[in-house]
C-alpha cells in the first residue's frame, strides 16, 4: 500500500496487505504476517509463474489507455523480477473485478483493477494461500488501486511497486525508509524504488536470478534479547550465524567493534572476507553491565547485499545470592506450526540449540526460575505436560496453580511430564512480590488448529500477543508466575 500523506504514528496506519488461508484454517480472519526473513509462521510464495490479467473499469484518465495502464504495472513488477527469481506473465484484459472483501471466497484469478478506497489509502492487496507447514503456496493475489490518489506515473510507481510486493507474498517491512515499510513497525515510505531489505525478503523467498547472483542471509534475527545478566559477570556469548542461502558470494565489508559499550563482539565475520553460497559464518554477541539496569544497542555487519543490524537487549541485574539456583527458562518459537515453547533443562536447551529437533529456534528471549524451591521468596513448583493429540502440532503446558495442575492430570489428553522448575505465585490481583517479576501467560484459541500457551515478562509481547487473537489468562493482567528477577 501506499498513502498519499503519512500519519505520525505506524499503528495508526491503514491496513492495505491481508493474507486469508484457503480453504480456511480456523477462524477467516485477516491476518498480517512478519516480514519472511525472520521466519514468519506463514510464509507465502507463488509455486510458479504469477498470472495475471487487468480490469480498465474506473481507471483515472491518465491511464484510460489500458495499453498505457498495463505498461506501468508491468514496468514495476518487473522490478521485482529483476533481482530475484520471481516470473509473472501478463494474460489480458479481463471484466472480473478483483476480490475486495475480507470475506469473499478465492476465484483463483489474479486481477488487478480499480476501485475509490478508504481514506486515503492509494492501493490494497487480498491474498489466499495453501494451509500446510513449511513455505505455503499462494492460490490468489488480487490489487486494488485508488483512481483518485493513483492518478500520474509517480503514484503509479510508487504505490503498485509496493503492492506487487505483496502480490508476491511480501509482508511489511520492520525497517524503515523501505519501499516495503508499514505497519505494524514502521511508517509508509515515500520509497519509489527497491531497497537493501525489499530486495533480500523477495531473494529470500524466490532465490536470486541465474543471470543476477547475489549472497544473502535469510535467518538472521533482527532482535535478540540476552535476557538477564548478573551485574558485573559476563554472560554467555550467543551465536549469530550468517549462513549464505544465495548462489553468489556473501562480500562482508565492515565488521562491528569486538567492544561496543556493553557488548562484546566476537566470531569469523571478517570485514573483506566472503562467505561462499552454501556456507556461513558466525558472530558472537555478549553482554556486562557495571550497574543494574536495562541496556539496549546494537550490531551491524555490513555486506554487499546491505546492512544486517541485530538489535540487542538485555537487563543487568544484582547477581543472585549463593545458593538461590536461579536458572533461565529459554523461549522457542516453531516457525511452521507458529507455537512457543520454553524450558530450563539443558538437555532439552542443548537437544533444540543444535537442530536435533528440528523446527524450532531461539526467540531471543528467556525468564528466570528457580531450580530448587525457595523460602524466600515463597515458591512452588511447576508441572509440566505433553499433549500429541494434535501432532503433528504437538504441544506443551506449564502451569504453577496445584488446583490446575491437579485437573489436568484428571484428563485423559495431556499426559504429565513432572515438575520442571520453581516460581513464586501472584496474588489474587496479579501482583508479585518485590523482587520478583510478574510472568504473563497468553492462549491462542486453539487459532493455529492446535492449542499452544505463550509466557513472557515483557508487557509489550503480552501486549502484540493478545492484538494477535491471543487470551491473557491469569489474574490480574494475565499473571500466573512470578519469576525470578
Amino acid at each position: 500500500m501506499a498513502v498519499v500523506a503519512l500519519p505520525a504514528r505506524a499503528d495508526r496506519e491503514p491496513d492495505d496487505f491481508f493474507r486469508m488461508p484457503w480453504p480456511a484454517e480456523g477462524p477467516a480472519s485477516a491476518q498480517l504476517l512478519p516480514k519472511f526473513r525472520f521466519l514468519s509462521a506463514t510464509p507465502a510464495r507463488w509455486p510458479g509463474p504469477y498470472r495475471w490479467r487487468y480490469n480498465p473499469a474506473n481507471a483515472p484518465a491518465t491511464f484510460a489507455s489500458t495499453d498505457v495502464a498495463v505498461a506501468a504495472l508491468i514496468r514495476n513488477l518487473d522490478a521485482w523480477s529483476a533481482v530475484c527469481a520471481f516470473t509473472h506473465v501478463y494474460e489480458g484484459v479481463t471484466a472480473t473485478p478483483p476480490n475486495r472483501r475480507l470475506n469473499e471466497q478465492p476465484d483463483f484469478e489474479n486481477v488487478v483493477g480499480w476501485e475509490t478506497l478508504e481514506g486515503r489509502t492509494a492501493g490494497v492487496t487480498y491474498s489466499w494461500y495453501t494451509p500446510g507447514g513449511g513455505v505455503r503456496d499462494l492460490v490468489d493475489s488480487d490489487v486494488i488501486l485508488s483512481p483518485t490518489l493513483v492518478d500520474n506515473v509517480f503514484q503509479m510507481d510508487r504505490t503498485a511497486k509496493h503492492e506487487w510486493g505483496h502480490a508476491l507474498g511480501l509482508s511489511h517491512s520492520d525497517r524503515g525508509a523501505m519501499l516495503m515499510s508499514g505497519p505494524p513497525d514502521t511508517l509508509y515510505s515515500n520509497q519509489v524504488d527497491l531497497q537493501y531489505d525489499d530486495v533480500r525478503g523477495c531473494r529470500c523467498l524466490y532465490g536470486a536470478p541465474a543471470a543476477n547472483p547475489a549472497g544473502y542471509a535469510c535467518t538472521v534475527p533482527a532482535k535478540v534479547d540476552l535476557g538477564n545478566v548478573a551485574v558485573g559477570t559476563a554472560s554467555a556469548p550467543r551465536a549469530i550465524e550468517f549462513a549464505n542461502q544465495g548462489n553468489g558470494p556473501l562480500f562482508i565489508s565492515a565488521a562491528p567493534p569486538s567492544n561496543a559499550g556493553t557488548l562484546v563482539v566476537g566470531g569469523n565475520c571478517a570485514a573483506g572476507s566472503a562467505v561462499p553460497p552454501g556456507a556461513s559464518c558466525t558472530m558472537t554477541i555478549a553482554a556486562s553491565a557495571a550497574s543494574a539496569g536495562q541496556f539496549s544497542s546494537a550490531v551491524t555487519l555490513e555486506t554487499g547485499d546491505g546492512p544486517y543490524r541485530i538489535d540487542v537487549s538485555f537487563q543487568a541485574v544484582a547477581a543472585p545470592p549463593t545458593g538461590t539456583q536461579v536458572v533461565d527458562a529459554v523461549e522457542y518459537l516453531h516457525a511452521g506450526f507458529g507455537h512457543y515453547f520454553v524450558t530450563s533443562i539443558a538437555g532439552e536447551i542443548q537437544a533444540l540449540d543444535s537442530g536435533a529437533l528440528a523446527g524450532w529456534q531461539r526467540t531471543g528471549r528467556a525468564f528466570r526460575v528457580w531450580s530448587q524451591p525457595q523460602t524466600a521468596p515463597q515458591t512452588v513448583p511447576v508441572c509440566r505436560f505433553f499433549s500429541a493429540r494434535f501432532a503433528p502440532k504437538s504441544s506443551h503446558f506449564y502451569t504453577a496453580s496445584a488446583q490446575e495442575c491437579a485437573l489436568v492430570k484428571t484428563g485423559s489428553d495431556w499426559q504429565y511430564e513432572g515438575d520442571v522448575f520453581h516460581v513464586a505465585l501472584p496474588d489474587g490481583q496479579g501482583s508479585c512480590a518485590a523482587g520478583t517479576v510478574p510472568v504473563y501467560r497468553l492462549y491462542n484459541e486453539g487459532l493455529s488448529g492446535a492449542p499452544n500457551h505463550r509466557f513472557t515478562v515483557d508487557p509489550a509481547v503480552r501486549s502484540a500477543m493478545i492484538a494477535q487473537g491471543w487470551k491473557p489468562e491469569g489474574s490480574g493482567l494475565g499473571v500466573t508466575m512470578c519469576a525470578a528477577p
